[in-house]
């Protein structure tokens, strides 16, 4: 649990002082909370791509999916509370 608190602190912090505004991430990476909302609302989605972002002063992890054929990107809020799709 303290090992994936200071990977989602590190991630907001490089965020927060880079230039760039996303970079991609492995699924390890990923807090559990977030893994587990996504999961939850796409239990059959294969994750193509993980990349934690700030946009709009937010940050928030995006999940590249492939969903029954279909590829979508998922938002999903760092503490897991809002799971949304971008077309």
């Amino acid at each position: 649990m303290k090992h994936k608190i200071l990977i989602t602190g590190f991630i907001a912090i490089c965020l927060a002082s880079c230039s760039s505004t996303e970079f991609e991430i492995k699924e390890n990476e990923v807090p559990a909370n977030v893994v587990s909302a996504f999961k939850a609302k796409y239990p059959n989605a294969q994750v193509t791509k993980w990349v934690a972002e700030k946009e709009d002063g937010r940050f928030y992890f995006e999940a590249k999916i492939n969903d029954g054929g279909k590829e979508r990107e998922v938002h999903i809020t760092a503490d897991g509370s809002s799971v949304t799709e971008e077309d």
